[in-house]
């Protein structure tokens, strides 16, 4: 129950991230899924950060910017 309740609150956090005006902020949460995590890219651990390259064809790369910008943590100043 514990790993379920994680797993809604991060599907909850990934649609709240999306633009106010966008259909995706009203998507449900297996609508998500299919369009914006089942892609297939290369994900380098590095020591101060992880590295995502997304293939060239993936059409939704311009959100998924926006996304992984808005759910980054704050930059230390």
């Amino acid at each position: 129950l514990m790993l379920h309740s994680c797993a809604y609150w991060l599907w909850w956090k990934l649609r709240a991230a999306c633009p106010r005006r966008s259909p995706w902020r009203r998507a449900q949460f297996d609508t998500l899924r299919l369009h914006l995590v089942k892609l297939a890219a290369t994900i380098v651990e590095k020591k101060t950060r992880i590295s995502i390259t997304l293939p060239t064809s993936c059409p939704r790369q311009g959100l998924l910017h926006l996304l992984f910008d808005a759910l980054a943590p704050p930059k230390a100043a």
